[in-house]
């Protein structure tokens, strides 16, 4: 099933992010699995919230397995997940969101706001 591809361990070509892409109730989510955070460089992993959070009840929300991307759906004619939202976490803001495979180990998300040129596309290899 080709909707199915994207679902798998991915690290960001950075490599400071690991997500697994998951589908829930016939949508396409990520959580992020593993982060680093080179401004805090201290604080365990386990430990880090989303202090930045505007929504202030969602501020003691753990980072790991906090979902960051969801509402996906695969979209066969453009053979790309659309329709999704991105949460940074870093800037406390959420984005529209198209994920795409440039091949078949190398994922494409694309968060944007309004117009999708305007954004920014993040690039992950699926983990082995």
């Amino acid at each position: 099933n080709k909707s199915d591809a994207i679902l798998d361990k991915w690290e960001s070509t950075e490599k400071n992010l690991m997500v697994e892409v998951y589908e829930q109730n016939n949508a396409f989510k990520a959580r992020i699995i593993w982060i680093y955070d080179e401004d805090d460089t201290i604080t365990p992993i386990a430990e880090r919230l989303d202090i930045k959070n505007p929504n202030k009840s969602l501020r003691s929300r753990k980072i790991i397995g906090m979902d960051v991307l969801s509402g996906l759906a695969y979209n066969a004619k453009q053979n790309r997940w659309t329709g999704g939202r991105i949460y940074d976490s870093r800037l406390s803001r959420t984005w529209d969101a198209t994920v795409w495979l440039t091949g078949p180990n190398k994922l494409s998300v694309r968060g944007y706001y309004i117009f999708r040129w305007f954004g920014k596309t993040l690039m992950f290899t699926k983990i082995n």
